[in-house]
């Protein structure tokens, strides 16, 4: 062997180099030849003392292995992804609710809270800047910018996955969840709207993939997936995603411009449960809107997503026998459909959501078994709602209807889903049924109601009809001296008794007061009925101008909102929503305006021509180009109550009746005032 410093030869009996002195490398060999002597016996009991302490170590380590290998038991991330849009740019409706989840003082040693910001062209916080996307983390009185973008296109598939890789990278914890902020548009429309990129959504599809590929599944799946947005709380979206998540929570209507309460926050500890949590969502937000005029109609559900599947299959086992008997059973299911409790109305856009739990309920009572068992699985799905909305039951499904211009392309996307087979096959017979050739052709132009001296307006319905009717409405018009019908109201509050079909002329006038007490007579639609209320809405116009009258004038059309319920018995004003024109993103609003911030209200009245030359009466009305109505300065005040038909003017109704393909056939115009 030789010396690694000067590379003399050295025997295995040397210590030290002869030539340098160095010490020399221990022959291992000679090492584990030695006899045993005192030295061997220390280091042995050195051995021993240190395996005794590895033994302790590891049983100590493998008695509480939950606190040593889990470092963050108990902390939660949660992250909102906050898509501005309009809700931001217009209505502030975001930074709400950023300060919401400040003033909830979260205990930030329990709880991180993320924030991706982007996709609206103009933010009210003076952190948050419309020129690029940023993750903000919540911290004690306020919000901290810790990671900037460029501005990104929200509704990208991509920029929601590296948010959710962010959070889960660097802000580790026993439970991650995600909360999706901005407009809804069920399992159909899909979900965000990006100021920048208004034809961009995420799909139903794409959200799934985003999920697919990011860290949850399996054994670790998000501790709940949330909608801060309008009508994703269906068993549609509860499958896709169910893999990912434990809990959903997502509401069946539109939701009110404020959204969720984030006071929630303030209830999370490190031995908060899933479940208390959702439900503290759930509360807050009903408790929140309990008492406001404008939150009427709302629904939050807390959705248990491992018992989907078991939800699947009894849904097929029930629609594949009702799929048997679509033929001889069409009319009756889709008069079960059209009395069926739907969604998202309140928009021009046809959803054609319902609710599971009343649509079942109003099958034949031949498929009772099969429906008893469904409901018992929605009771387990379903573990918490609030809502005040009559037939709202926390889950919703879509079922073809009111929306047959694009139900092909409907159901081709529906059949990607993959969800209840049997149920696809029911609703793509179903929809065949509904847009196939005509099985009526009622000639009800004919048909002419009458006005009894109660007050009433009846039409007795032929046979035919009667086997076939689907649902019914009326219009009320005010006759003009130009011979041309403004619609007075529009209603469903009518009762088929036998085959009388029947309303009342009582109470159907709403009129307008202005400061000084001068009424106009103006149109009011019905749009919604609930537990103890129903939702009108007024054509109309909002306006604003600077204090010189002619700088930055602005008009904003608008349907107001205007609600009767039992605290409002007279009717009370509950904002206004934008009337859209813009069809290319299907996602549905969820913001009321409060018209406090305008200077001026228009409410318009539209007149029709339904008689032809010869006096012949017409469906196929014409409008004509004048409008009246009532004006308003807001800061005036106005007053909307019901009222008597004026004695004074003269007004006709009819009735509109829709056959079991939804077609809809008017009646003839009866005089309702002698």
């Amino acid at each position: 062997m030789f010396c690694r410093n000067c590379g003399t030869k050295f025997s295995n009996s040397d210590k030290y180099c002869r030539n340098c002195g160095r010490l020399l490398a221990v022959n291992l060999n000679n090492l584990n030849s030695r006899p045993t002597g005192k030295k061997n016996k220390s280091l042995s009991s050195i051995f021993i003392v240190l395996a005794f302490i590895f033994i302790a170590i590891g049983t100590i380590l493998f008695i509480n292995k939950g606190n040593f290998f889990n470092s963050y038991k108990g902390k939660r991330t949660i992250m909102v992804y906050m898509i501005g849009s309009d809700l931001e740019s217009k209505y502030v409706s975001a930074s709400i609710d950023i300060e919401e989840m400040i003033q909830a003082k979260p205990n930030l040693e329990n709880v991180n809270i993320l924030i991706y910001t982007g996709g609206a062209k103009e933010w009210h916080r003076d952190e948050i800047s419309s020129d690029e996307n940023a993750i903000f983390k919540v911290v004690d009185g306020g919000i901290q910018k810790i990671k900037t973008y460029e501005r990104l296109d929200m509704g990208n598939a991509t920029t929601l996955l590296d948010f959710i890789n962010y959070g889960y990278t660097n802000y580790k914890a026993e439970n991650y969840s995600l909360i999706l902020w901005d407009h809804g548009g069920g399992p159909i429309y899909g979900y965000g709207y990006d100021e920048y990129n208004t034809n961009n959504v995420l799909t139903l599809l794409e959200l799934k993939q985003v999920l697919e590929k990011s860290p949850f599944g399996n054994d670790k799946k998000l501790e709940f997936i949330g909608f801060d947005a309008c009508l994703m709380a269906t068993a549609e979206v509860s499958y896709l995603l169910s893999d990912y998540a434990n809990y959903m929570v997502a509401s069946q209507e539109v939701e009110p411009g404020a959204g969720w309460d984030y006071s929630f926050l303030s209830s999370i500890n490190s031995n908060t449960t899933t479940y208390d949590l959702g439900k503290k969502i759930v509360d807050t937000y009903g408790d929140y809107y309990a008492n406001k005029i404008n939150g009427k109609g709302t629904s939050l559900s807390l959705l248990k997503l491992d018992r989907i599947d078991k939800l699947e299959n009894m849904l097929n086992t029930l629609f594949r026998e009702i799929d048997e008997n679509l033929t001889i059973d069409f009319s009756v299911i889709s008069r079960s459909r059209s009395y069926t409790k739907t969604f998202g109305k309140v928009t021009s856009n046809g959803y054609d959501l319902v609710d599971l739990y009343d649509l079942i309920n109003r099958l034949p009572t031949k498929y009772g078994n099969y429906v008893d068992n469904l409901k018992d699985l929605i009771d387990e799905f379903v573990i918490y709602e609030r809502t005040d909305l009559t037939g709202a039951n926390g889950i919703s499904i879509y079922f073809p209807y009111d929306n047959k211009n694009n139900i092909e392309n409907i159901i081709f996307l529906y059949k990607r889903f993959g969800f209840a087979n049997e149920y696809t096959n029911f609703i793509d017979n179903f929809s065949s049924k509904l847009t196939g050739t005509r099985l009526h052709d009622w000639a009800l132009s004919d048909n002419k109601p009458i006005v009894t001296d109660s007050k009433k307006i009846e039409i007795e319905l032929p046979q035919d009809v009667l086997e076939n009717y689907s649902k019914a409405s009326y219009i009320i018009f005010e006759k003009s001296s130009d011979n041309y019908y403004a619609p007075v109201v529009t209603g469903s509050d009518v009762t088929l008794d036998g085959n009388i079909l029947s309303t009342t002329t009582l109470k159907k006038a709403l009129v307008a007061k202005d400061g000084k007490g001068e009424e106009t007579y103006i149109t009011v639609l019905e749009s919604e009925r609930g537990q103890d209320y129903t939702k009108y809405i007024i054509p109309g116009t909002l306006q604003n101008w600077d204090d010189d009258l002619l700088s930055n004038f602005e008009m904003l059309p608008v349907y107001l909102q205007f609600v009767v319920d039992d605290e409002n018995p007279l009717g009370r004003v509950a904002g206004a929503i934008e009337v859209l024109t813009d069809e290319e993103n299907e996602t549905s609003p969820k913001v009321a305006i409060n018209i406090d911030d305008w200077k001026m209200i228009q409410l318009l009245n539209y007149k029709y021509k339904i008689f032809d030359d010869t006096g012949n009466y017409i469906t196929d009305w014409t409008s004509s180009e004048e409008v009246s109505g009532f004006e308003a300065e807001i800061k005036n005040g106005f007053i909307l109550e019901f009222k008597d038909l004026d004695k004074n003017k003269e007004y006709y109704a009819l009735f509109r009746i829709a056959d079991s393909q939804g077609n809809i056939y008017n009646t003839n115009i009866v005089k309702v005032n002698k």
